[in-house]
């Protein structure tokens, strides 16, 4: 969550479900932030969860299919 917005996620709160492609080894290959189940579409949010999701590495499976898609929900909370 590298950026010059990044100060505003202490200001603002919300939950943002991502939408994600896993490939064979694990990889996360396509992030769409703000799908279905999103309270909060700020950009700074939305980036953030993406950033986030596209580093996510799951467990490799050689007998999964070629794309799997799922979702991730990132709670953004006021401390």
């Amino acid at each position: 969550m590298v950026g010059h917005d990044d100060e505003n996620l202490v200001t603002i709160g919300g939950k943002v479900v991502v939408e994600i492609t896993v490939d064979k080894n694990g990889n996360v290959i396509n992030a769409i932030a703000g799908v279905n189940g999103t309270t909060n579409k700020s950009a700074c949010l939305l980036n953030a969860s993406k950033i986030a999701a596209l580093g996510t590495k799951w467990q490799p499976d050689n007998n999964a299919p070629d794309k799997q898609i799922g979702k991730i929900e990132y709670n953004f909370r006021l401390n």
